[in-house]
């Protein structure tokens, strides 16, 4: 992946972490509002994603099936380990999770990427909680996949107009059932910003360096300085700024590659691992700081230190240990295969 991305990954899956961090403190007794626009970490990962999608599959015709496959094996198995830890700490302890109710049917759709109702907080939103953005990403890999059935000029049309259909059809009959209400969501329109950047990345002029850093500064200050949003304005809020700052990424990608760094290269491979654990991790950190005797303020910033710092250390051991020899284990071609090819 281009290390710019790869940095951008990094940042968006802090900045939800940020965001989930006004949880654990609020039970501290902040009372002060704590700043929304992190959440805005998601809209940065969708623009990517519909980005990576086009770029990667670019000229592979007949792709469709190892597509869903490799999709699959990125995603379902470490998604699937720490849903069932999340669902044995249900069961085991309930009294630990404040937001959680076993719900067969809500577990059940949260194993197969399906939005349902959660039983305590009435939203969209699976067992893991951060996962209702994994029920879109299936949703978008499922129609690129069809699409990549499709010739390489009319995959992106088709995308975008299947899906600005689908958010047409959302406002024009709002509807109540979990399904309608999910899968018209505008948010989706920003896979299509996404595979726009990736069609100009492979085919579209170049852009000084400068402008790079102009969009990205625009970008960040756009989603920095808002607020919460509504959903139906959520694509164009944080969308809109989400897609200026992967374009920046991509602009300075262009003009010349971007230097690697190490650390920052380890979080973003780790993205997905800090992604889907840092819930936990907070929780049980703001659990801790409750009993301990702490005055507010000091109590208040090293809940965040230790909140955000300790969601880092385990997203990193978890995507060592157990996503990169899942994804090793899982990715390897049989011997006979390797043996005939």
């Amino acid at each position: 992946m281009l290390e710019s991305l790869q940095y951008l990954r990094a940042v968006a899956s802090l900045m939800v972490v940020v965001f989930h961090l006004g949880a654990p403190l609020s039970r501290l007794g902040l009372t002060a509002p704590w700043p929304q626009s992190g959440a805005a970490g998601v809209d940065i990962f969708f623009v990517l994603s519909g980005f990576l999608m086009l770029v990667t599959t670019r000229g592979r015709d007949g792709y469709t099936l190892s597509f869903y496959v490799k999709r699959i094996i990125r995603i379902v198995p470490l998604y699937w380990i720490v849903t069932t830890a999340s669902l044995a700490l249900l069961l085991a302890a309930p009294q630990l999770v404040k937001s959680g109710k076993a719900d067969a049917w809500h577990i059940l759709a949260s194993y197969l990427f399906l939005p349902a109702r959660h039983p305590v907080l009435g939203t969209l939103e699976p067992l893991v909680v951060p996962g209702w953005t994994l029920n879109y990403e299936m949703f978008f890999y499922l129609l690129w996949g069809v699409a990549l059935l499709l010739p390489g000029r009319a995959r992106l049309p088709a995308i975008a107009l299947f899906l600005a259909g689908l958010a047409v059809l959302g406002r024009a009959v709002p509807s109540e059932n979990p399904f309608l209400a999910f899968y018209t969501a505008p948010i989706m329109l920003e896979f299509v910003f996404g595979l726009a950047l990736g069609l100009w990345y492979l085919e579209g002029p170049a852009l000084a360096r400068g402008w790079g850093f102009v969009f990205i500064a625009a970008g960040f200050v756009s989603l920095l300085a808002q607020g919460d949003v509504a959903p139906q304005t959520r694509v164009i809020q944080w969308g809109i700024p989400a897609a200026m700052v992967v374009a920046g990424a991509l602009v300075l990608e262009r003009a010349r590659p971007v230097k690697r760094i190490g650390a920052f290269v380890l979080l973003g491979d780790a993205s997905y691992a800090l992604y889907l654990v840092h819930g936990m991790v907070l929780s049980a950190v703001g659990q801790v700081f409750v009993h301990l005797p702490l005055p507010a303020p000091l109590a208040f910033v090293a809940c965040a230190i230790a909140g955000v710092g300790a969601a880092i250390v385990v997203a990193i051991a978890v995507h060592l240990a157990v996503e990169k020899p899942l994804l090793r284990l899982m990715s390897a071609r049989p011997r006979a295969s390797r043996a005939t090819t």
